[in-house]
């Protein structure tokens, strides 16, 4: 059975996004939400999950100490727990941040171009990750 998944790789200034599906095992950027003065882009989520209607949604968990991106990472759930009931899986992202930084560097892009992705991509491989795991 193939299902929608959108991921999201969470931070304190930008949230990337990323869509795929399970026949396919694959991901592809969906863009980038922007954390205003500590307020997140809920107009925005709002309308990718809108736009993609995903069955899942995977979240990437850093396991991190800081309490600020904790306090981030709740807030996105709650948001999508009470608008959307849509599922959410955490998923272990630990180095997908240095992965993307590594897979944009090859790609010779703009330093400014390369923020701009770099969440996208490490939402891209949160994604990846839990379609491969889902297979083993």
């Amino acid at each position: 059975m193939d299902i929608t998944v959108l991921a999201l790789d969470i931070g304190l200034k930008r949230t990337g996004v990323a869509c795929g599906h399970s026949y396919t095992g694959s991901a592809t950027p969906a863009g980038q939400l922007t954390v205003t003065r500590g307020r997140h882009d809920w107009p925005g989520l709002d309308s990718l999950i809108s736009e993609w209607e995903p069955d899942q949604i995977v979240i990437g968990d850093p396991e991190s100490s800081d309490p600020h991106l904790n306090k981030a990472i709740n807030r996105v759930k709650s948001h999508i727990q009470q608008h959307h009931k849509i599922p959410i899986i955490d998923v272990n992202e630990r180095l997908t941040s240095s992965a993307a930084n590594s897979e944009l560097a090859a790609r010779g892009l703009t330093e400014r171009r390369k923020t701009e992705m770099r969440d996208q991509i490490a939402a891209c491989l949160i994604l990846e990750t839990y379609f491969n795991a889902q297979k083993s």
